[in-house]
């Protein structure tokens, strides 16, 4: 009889026991899960600024766009691409002024408030745009640029395009103007140079080319430093009634038409980009 009321405590001990034990486990296991999730909520509380400013960022950067204003951009990186500066110019005039904050830059079918790395369309004002390659916020490889004037005269576009590097014009390009639309009066109505350009200055043999109203062109050839005309034999000194001293060169292979400049004229660095890429600090220093 003491034996099986001894064996009844030992049993009766043994239940109590695991089922002290499994109390326990269940509070470790919830503490522990407590403790984790504890530490993810404060993980995610830690991330969570860091998620805002990235939304915050990215929201800065890009430019909400209609669909106008995706058309008349892709439209305008078209007319580009192809070469039809004329086409560029009359879509500015048109859809210029959809932007307000510059510069800003169209690349791969999004709009930002900076210049990235990559081709696209950069607007530095409503009417000043560029289009080709960008590295470190400047033009770097082929880039074309045009700035488009409404002036008494008529409408026009000044343009320049070519190698870019350093947010220059280095190597090989062309610059001049164009009156699209509107002209009444017997103006020059279209000019070019063309030939090597260093650090926006035309250097070495420039060919200039100049037409009138009536649709006919004249062509000269010469030489510059710095942008200045160099003085050779082809160049014809003359001196008027006054003492006024001019140049003047004959066209190439005309005799009727003469690319004349005064004195002072021919001595100036007029031979240069007509568009030069400003707003972007070189070396320090805002240009």
């Amino acid at each position: 009889m003491k034996e099986n009321y001894r064996i009844g405590v030992t049993i009766a001990l043994v239940f109590v026991l695991m089922v002290l034990l499994s109390i326990a486990g269940t509070i470790r296991n919830s503490k522990e899960a407590k403790s984790k999730e504890t530490k993810l909520s404060q993980a995610e509380a830690l991330d969570a600024p860091a998620q805002k400013r990235a939304v915050v960022e990215t929201a800065a950067v890009s430019v909400p766009l209609t669909e106008a204003d995706r058309e008349f951009l892709e439209g305008l990186a078209g007319r580009f691409k192809e070469g039809d500066l004329e086409g560029a110019a009359r879509l500015v005039e048109a859809n210029g002024e959809s932007f307000h904050e510059f510069p800003c830059m169209y690349s791969e079918g999004v709009m930002k408030r900076e210049i990235t790395d990559g081709t696209g369309l950069v607007f530095l004002k409503p009417a000043v745009v560029f289009y080709g390659d960008f590295k470190n916020g400047v033009p770097e490889g082929k880039v074309s640029a045009i700035s488009v004037l409404q002036l008494e005269e008529g409408k026009r576009y000044d343009y320049s395009y070519g190698n870019w590097k350093n947010a220059t014009m280095n190597g090989s390009g062309e610059c001049g103007y164009r009156y699209y639309d509107g002209v009444k009066e017997d103006i020059t109505v279209k000019t070019s140079k063309s030939g090597m350009f260093q650090d926006d200055i035309m250097q070495g043999d420039v060919t200039y080319s100049s037409t009138n109203r009536q649709g006919e062109t004249a062509v000269w050839q010469f030489s510059v430093d710095n942008g200045v005309i160099v003085i050779n034999g082809r160049w014809i000194k003359e001196t008027d009634e006054n003492g006024k001293v001019s140049y003047k060169l004959l066209a190439n292979g005309e005799k009727d038409h003469a690319y004349t400049l005064s004195e002072l004229a021919i001595g100036e660095a007029r031979w240069k980009n007509l568009i030069l890429f400003t707003g972007k600090k070189r070396g320090g220093i805002e240009q």
